[in-house]
């Protein structure tokens, strides 16, 4: 291979040594990146992995004196209603919710139901019944109160 003029012009002139010092440099650069690209590459590249979170709620229903229980449980329904629609209605980014209503009845407390649901379900039906898990021993603490005239 035949040299050019300017070519050998650089090189006689001291050049040569800090062009392939910038070689080395570029290619030692290149090297990094590719020996670590496993590594690094993929984090710079993709995104970050959409969060996804839940909110729990727990609310406190108090028995009003005389009270039924399926009115207790009506009453419920109600109030989980409004607490999902309202936590996905916060947070855009909530993807689930879990509302626990707490009955109260003289100090006694126990689970009347609670709701799981996903943001999705609840955008197809918004409604209650269809999610809820009711808790039978509320029945039983709220029939023992009606059974003592209270």
């Amino acid at each position: 291979m035949k040299l050019t003029p300017l070519l050998m012009n650089r090189r006689t002139k001291g050049h040569g040594k800090a062009s392939s010092r910038a070689s080395f440099g570029a290619h030692l650069a290149l090297a990094t990146l590719v020996g670590w690209g496993g590594v690094a590459l993929p984090s710079l590249v993709t995104p970050p992995a959409a969060q996804a979170y839940t909110s729990r709620v727990n609310l406190y229903l108090v028995r009003e004196q005389g009270e039924s229980f399926e009115t207790l449980v009506q009453r419920s329904e109600i109030i989980a209603r409004a607490a999902v629609q309202r936590s996905f209605d916060a947070d855009v980014l909530m993807t689930d919710v879990i509302v626990t209503v707490i009955g109260d009845n003289q100090g006694i407390s126990v689970p009347i139901l609670t709701v799981p649901v996903s943001r999705s379900d609840w955008q197809l039906r918004p409604d209650v019944t269809q999610w809820a898990n009711y808790f039978e021993a509320a029945r039983a603490l709220v029939g023992a109160a009606e059974a003592n005239g209270q």
